[in-house]
């Protein structure tokens, strides 16, 4: 085993085991190298990695379809692409989109199916690759159309942290460095079957970057992720909103459970922390380790404004004007609009949602 100047480790037979926050950040996020296996990108060794699968692009007719960018700016999902070798794209083809693939052609009971039987590391590990992608494609994109404003990329507008996004970018890169993970370094995942009585999305896919957090909508299939948090936002939630859910949720109520996932996460005011241990023989492949800071998760009070942000950055948009809400925006940016539960608590239907709130 090998350690370059960069931070990166490398194995024996020239293999990138484990890339440093630097190198995340000044050659995967800013170069023409590949984003799995950080190899420099030749000409006839590379093809462009799509961030939306293109399995799900193909399912539902989205290659000339405008995916929307944080600058609120459009681009084709065709053209939504970052760079990637042959090899390290048929692997993620292989490892994660094949099977995938086909337990999302089942639905809900079949992606339940499939984590019955083959457990939810998979699924986990697919929407960090997504998360990453979405991220490091931001680079590349400039934040200013106008070519008289300053140059700057998307990423540098938003004002990215590269290094809040490095333990997901480790996590993307497991399907090749083959890691063993400790098993709390998958964090909260959540599944919810979702109805579509509002005809709104059979797909949906929405991050809320500096949460560390990530939704998507594939058919009737609803899953989120937080990265980092060993399940401790999934946890704290089972003691207030989880158990208030029904069984499904239109896809629009399900932007707000993500909204919730997110906003639980930014109260944690103890991560634990994530490292990778890399053999030092370069036989044995290394462990991703996660260590708790404190004896249990400790969260700050709820903060309502919060809350609103990110529910006016996942819902505002949409559901603005459609709404029979006095004041909806400001009072959505508040954090005092629930499109999930009434003002008593209890879960708004999807057939009440479409005939009172729409």
């Amino acid at each position: 085993m090998m350690k370059l100047s960069n931070g990166n480790f490398v194995d024996a037979k020239g293999k990138t085991t484990f890339v440093s926050i630097k190198a995340f950040a000044s050659e995967v996020c800013n170069s023409d190298v590949c984003f799995i296996c950080t190899k420099v990108l030749k000409s006839g060794n590379y093809n462009k990695e799509h961030v939306i699968p293109n399995w799900i692009l193909k399912k539902f007719n989205l290659h000339n379809e405008n995916v929307n960018l944080p600058n609120d700016t459009k681009l084709k999902y065709g053209q939504y692409v970052v760079p990637c070798c042959i090899e390290c794209n048929s692997l993620l083809s292989e490892e994660l989109e094949v099977p995938l693939s086909k337990a999302f052609s089942g639905g809900f009971e079949g992606v339940m199916e499939y984590l019955k039987q083959d457990g939810n590391l998979k699924l986990y590990l697919w929407l960090a690759v997504i998360f990453v992608k979405t991220h490091i494609k931001d680079q590349s994109l400039r934040m200013y159309l106008n070519k008289s404003f300053e140059h700057k990329s998307i990423a540098e507008g938003v004002g990215y942290e590269w290094e809040i996004f490095h333990h997901i970018y480790c996590l993307s890169r497991v399907p090749y460095t083959k890691s063993n993970l400790d098993s709390h370094c998958i964090g909260s995942l959540f599944i919810i079957e979702i109805d579509n009585v509002d005809n709104e999305k059979d797909f949906d896919y929405v991050d809320v970057s500096f949460a560390n957090t990530s939704g998507i909508i594939v058919n009737n299939v609803g899953a989120i992720a937080v990265f980092g948090d060993a399940g401790a936002v999934e946890n704290e939630l089972r003691y207030s909103i989880l158990p208030m859910l029904g069984q499904t949720v239109t896809s629009m109520q399900f932007r707000e459970l993500v909204a919730n996932f997110a906003c639980c996460n930014l109260h944690l005011k103890n991560p634990p922390n994530h490292s990778t241990i890399s053999d030092k023989s370069g036989i044995e492949p290394p462990k991703m380790i996660c260590k708790f800071n404190g004896s249990k998760p400790v969260f700050e009070p709820f903060k309502q404004d919060l809350f609103g942000k990110i529910m006016d950055m996942l819902l505002g948009d949409l559901l603005d004007g459609k709404v029979a809400i006095d004041n909806f925006r400001e009072r959505l940016k508040k954090g005092e609009v629930s499109i999930l539960f009434d003002s008593s608590g209890q879960l708004i239907s999807p057939k009440k949602l479409l005939k009172s709130d729409r």
